[in-house]
């Protein structure tokens, strides 16, 4: 089985309690798609524990971004905006020692940006913004010589990268099911709801937001989790996990 989640936001407890409830299989593969850190306390702790896991999957979120940006002296302020909520995720870096403060940024350097899967004929994008046109999948390389600000447009959702573009994506790559986080879903809903949004659009393209806002805090918002069946292609997503 693949599972999908994004948007954990620093909160171990409800990680911790997604994986008792999928009982990931070593077999089984879970996808993270970004904004593992920040607002919550415990992003450090989340991403030790996935470096621990093979087959659970992360990727690049723009508070990963801003955190790299940080600490390689990009860009000193973002990420220390109370907003973004980044203070509390360098406490917690500077305890490590030096060792695991390298593992975690080799960890997140090799993140994705962008994993393409088909499964069963039926083909899936995913991303921490959802929409980075490309055939070939992608990786972060922060500190491998690529454009970090580049990469930051494709971890923002910044122009060119847009829902629009799914309406004019090419032909030889419909239908494709768009899975991310980033954008908390009550922003779409307009009420207090946390659930998964879906879009579908005239070339069979759909769009799948998955931030159920852990980024609210411990007594607001859901972990989102869907399961992608990997003998039939399908995701449930009626019967998606809401970890609160």
């Amino acid at each position: 089985m693949i599972y999908i989640c994004s948007d954990i936001h620093g909160l171990y407890g409800r990680y911790s309690r997604l994986l008792d409830t999928i009982r990931l299989r070593e077999q089984d593969t879970l996808y993270v798609l970004g904004d593992m850190i920040d607002r919550g306390p415990d992003g450090i702790e989340i991403l030790l524990d996935m470096m621990k896991h093979p087959n659970i999957v992360p990727f690049m979120g723009n508070h990963e971004h801003m955190m790299l940006m940080y600490l390689f002296g990009y860009d000193k302020n973002a990420w220390m905006l109370d907003c973004n909520g980044g203070k509390v995720t360098l406490e917690k870096f500077r305890y490590l020692s030096d060792d695991d403060k390298r593992a975690v940024l080799t960890y997140l350097n090799e993140a994705y940006i962008l994993k393409n899967l088909e499964v069963c004929g039926r083909r899936y994008s995913l991303s921490h913004i959802g929409i980075i046109r490309s055939e070939e999948d992608l990786q972060a390389g922060f500190i491998d010589g690529t454009d970090v600000y580049m990469l930051q447009k494709m971890v923002w959702g910044m122009h060119p990268y847009g829902l629009d573009q799914i309406s004019s994506f090419p032909e030889q790559l419909c239908p494709t099911t768009f899975l991310t986080g980033h954008i908390v879903t009550r922003r779409y809903l307009g009420s207090q709801d946390d659930d998964i949004v879906t879009a579908d659009f005239a070339n069979g393209c759909r769009y799948v937001d998955l931030d159920c806002g852990c980024a609210l805090g411990e007594n607001e918002g859901a972990l989102a989790c869907v399961a992608l069946d990997e003998e039939t292609g399908l995701i449930d997503y009626d019967g998606a996990l809401y970890i609160r």
